[in-house]
């Protein structure tokens, strides 16, 4: 009773005043520990019990077992767990084999846990189960599809996990063809009513674009929980139909249905993206009457929406009463500043979580080096850039590329900026021409700097606003022929120069 409660210290009070502990007693210690991720505790009761001469049965090795599953750091003890099951000839239990399966694909030893796999001769739906979702989380869609079909060829019973696997994979594949086929599937064996489905379906084709079919499967659920709302409302903003989106909220207001973190991530997202300052400040207030909005998912998207409407002031005050911040809410707060031009404190609070002991990821960096941009904090950038780099063992993507060619563009930095270009990976290059064909025009006039306007182009002629970039500054040169030539190469070939836009909320 003690250890179902998880009151272990009264448990283990009571276990240790027993003279003779029972096999069933030794397994529910085992087990307590287990399910509490406390390995140690169970690998010490386990080998006790061992020293008390107490056989063990397939019961308490799925218990210590238990324990290993969700720690990715008790692979080892696991895996002398697994060679004491081969030993003493327990390893033919088809729980203690699916716990060690599981424990491989959690700890991401896919290779061992297929090994394994393969020399299962009896394997039950969570045997299946587990090696899918294996495959799945490092996004092989082919073997969880092909393993699928093993399943089926095999006889064995197809539940609910197995189809919301199964639908995980099509969306990895995103194949409309696919989604329909896996839907009919569903449809066939009589889960299309069963609500995790119906989401994962719904998530399914807003994956796919098909919108009108994800609307398709909510009509059909007679009564949707959160869980299926969530999911059309996400498809909505993902596809860009934002206010479908609110509109969907609120019918789910009027429903009587309880958003969560992520319905109210979502609907902030869009409101955001819209330019409704109104309806997010209305959200906010949805979420701070059900408690909701210090929550990480929560306040990331506030602070996101209220630093996109420049109110940088009330997106630190989220910021502030987030007590168990993460990763995502501190990137949130230094994009916020960075894209506001307080490049300095966005700088501190990079800081200041890293202090925390925060490892900050390619997106963190990317924000840092947007402050040091905006903000025209060269050196600050140039240090954080060989941080990345060197101390946190980042590859540069495109966007750390462009901010650092942009910022040394910006500040005159120009011999800076190409000789950082020319070390670029080539198809990294044509991906940042704008800021150094527009740097070029300024400094052409010197005759230190050895690339040509051709030199330039020739990286990528294909693009509208590169062609109009180098036509300008062919013009600033007094070269009029091969500016025009460069226009001229626009209606040619089809290119056309997208227009920027914006959204702005109308009455308030």
């Amino acid at each position: 009773m003690y250890a179902k409660c998880a009151c272990l210290p009264d448990a283990r009070r009571l276990f240790d005043e027993m003279p003779r502990p029972t096999l069933v007693s030794w397994n529910c210690m085992v087990s307590a520990y287990g399910r509490s991720c406390l390995v140690e505790e169970s690998v010490a009761v386990f080998n006790a019990m061992r020293r008390a001469g107490v056989s063990s049965s397939e019961g308490t090795l799925v218990g210590v077992l238990s324990g290993c599953v969700d720690s990715s750091l008790a692979i080892n003890p696991g895996m002398c767990v697994y060679g004491y099951s081969v030993k003493s000839g327990l390893d033919a239990d088809l729980q203690v084999l699916n716990s060690v399966l599981t424990m491989l694909v959690r700890g991401c030893y896919l290779d061992s846990a297929r090994w394994l796999f393969d020399r299962m001769g009896n394997k039950s739906v969570v045997t299946w189960t587990a090696l899918a979702s294996g495959y799945l989380h490092i996004g092989d869609y082919l073997e969880a599809f092909d393993l699928f079909s093993h399943m089926r060829a095999a006889g064995q019973t197809v539940d609910s996990v197995v189809l919301v696997n199964l639908i995980s994979a099509a969306v990895l594949f995103g194949n409309l063809s696919v989604a329909k086929g896996v839907h009919a599937l569903v449809s066939k064996l009589g889960f299309e009513s069963e609500q995790d489905l119906a989401a994962s379906l719904i998530n399914l084709y807003a994956k796919c674009g098909d919108l009108e079919s994800a609307h398709e499967v909510f009509g059909a659920v007679q009564v949707a929980n959160v869980v299926v709302w969530t999911s059309m409302i996400s498809g909505y903003v993902e596809g860009g139909h934002l206010n479908e989106a609110l509109m969907m909220f609120d019918s789910m207001v009027c429903a009587n249905i309880e958003p969560n973190e992520a319905t109210l991530s979502s609907v902030i997202s869009a409101c955001a993206k819209l330019g409704c300052a109104n309806q997010g400040k209305k959200v906010e207030e949805q979420a701070i009457a059900i408690g909701l909005h210090s929550d990480p998912r929560v306040a990331t998207a506030l602070i996101d929406m209220y630093c996109k409407f420049g109110s940088i002031k009330l997106a630190r005050n989220i910021f502030d009463s987030v007590s168990n911040r993460d990763l995502a809410v501190w990137s949130a707060i230094i994009n916020g500043y960075a894209c506001n031009g307080e490049g300095s404190e966005a700088l501190v609070l990079f800081k200041e979580m890293i202090n925390k002991g925060f490892q900050p990821d390619a997106i963190v960096f990317t924000h840092v080096l947007t402050a040091c941009n905006y903000s025209g904090l060269v050196d600050e950038g140039l240090e954080c850039f060989h941080s990345m780099t060197v101390e946190y063992g980042i590859e540069p993507s495109i966007e750390h590329y462009m901010c650092m060619v942009d910022l040394l563009c910006k500040a005159g930095h120009f011999r800076s900026a190409l000789k950082f270009f020319k070390q670029m990976p080539s198809q990294v290059q044509n991906k940042v021409l704008a800021p150094i064909i527009s740097s070029y025009s300024a400094h052409s006039a010197d005759s230190s700097i050895e690339l040509a306007p051709e030199e330039l182009l020739n990286l990528d002629s294909q693009d509208s606003g590169h062609c109009v970039l180098m036509s300008n500054m062919l013009s600033c040169l007094g070269e009029w022929k091969k500016a025009t030539s460069y226009r001229r190469q626009l209606s040619k070939e089809g290119l056309i120069k997208e227009p920027g836009w914006t959204c702005i909320e109308l009455s308030g």
